[in-house]
C-alpha cells in the first residue's frame, strides 16, 4: 500500500486552493507510509511557501497564502506498472 501526496496552496483572500504545478515545484508523490507522506507534505509545503523559489514573501503576505496537503491511501499501486497498454494477443505483428 502507498500514500499519494497532493499539495495545495490556498489564499485566505480568495477562499480558493490550487495544486502546485510540477514545473514550479516537483516533489515525490508516492510514499510507503502515512508517516512518511505527512512528513514530506509538511516539509515540501514549507519549502514552497518560504524558500522563495515559487513565491516571494510579499506574495505570501499580500495574498495571505497558506499550504494544505493530503495523503490519500492508494491500494492498487504497482511499483513497476507495465508501460504497454495493448494486450500481447491483440497486437498486429
Amino acid at each position: 500500500m502507498k500514500f499519494f501526496l497532493t499539495i495545495y496552496i490556498c489564499s485566505v483572500l480568495t477562499q480558493q486552493c490550487a495544486e502546485v504545478p510540477i514545473d514550479k515545484h516537483d516533489y515525490k508523490r508516492f510514499h510507503g507510509t502515512h508517516y512518511g507522506c505527512v512528513q514530506k507534505g509538511l516539509g515540501e509545503s514549507y519549502a514552497i511557501l518560504f524558500d522563495g523559489d515559487v513565491f516571494a514573501a510579499d506574495q505570501v503576505e499580500a495574498l495571505e497564502l497558506y499550504a494544505r496537503y493530503s495523503c490519500e491511501k492508494v491500494t492498487n499501486y504497482q511499483e513497476n506498472a507495465p508501460t504497454e497498454t495493448i494486450p500481447p494477443e491483440s497486437k498486429n505483428l
